[in-house]
């Protein structure tokens, strides 16, 4: 082939990659990105690394940020992998970055569940939390994003 061919072939391929991952549907966090067993492993994770700083009812204290309700409005806007990141490198506070990645997204799927965000049939794994978009409000169900 010749240099222009390549060229314009090569521009062509970008193009349609971009098309098509600009195509790909976003998933929320709304969509059931979490099961209930792996909320309840998330559950008995925190009580064993989280709940002595964050309190076993999430609420935190004067001087650790509490785990509902102003968590949402926080991360909202981001993606899933911003507090699964945080999660992970900074926490718990005594042993930065101690949990694997199951345990930390189980951990964050407990998160989810405690802030009333519905759970679905597909485990949270590290290999999704970039895919999924935080949002603090449920959409408006005229406006499904799957």
């Amino acid at each position: 082939m010749r240099p222009r061919t390549i060229f314009a072939a090569s521009i062509v391929a970008l193009a349609l990659a971009a098309g098509a991952s600009a195509a790909a549907p976003r998933i929320s966090v709304w969509d059931g990105v979490y099961t209930d067993a792996q909320a309840e492993r998330g559950h008995t994770l925190y009580m064993q690394n989280c709940s002595r700083c964050h309190g076993a009812n999430l609420w935190g204290t004067y001087e650790i940020p509490p785990l509902v309700g102003r968590l949402m409005p926080y991360y909202s806007g981001s993606t899933l992998d911003s507090l699964f990141d945080y999660v992970s490198t900074a926490m718990p506070l005594d042993r930065p970055g101690a949990l694997g990645p199951s345990a930390n997204a189980d951990i964050v799927a407990f998160l989810l569940k405690s802030n009333e965000i519905p759970s679905g049939s597909t485990e949270l794994s590290a290999d999704r939390v970039k895919a999924i978009d935080f949002e603090s409000a449920r959409p408006s169900s005229g406006h499904s994003r799957k």
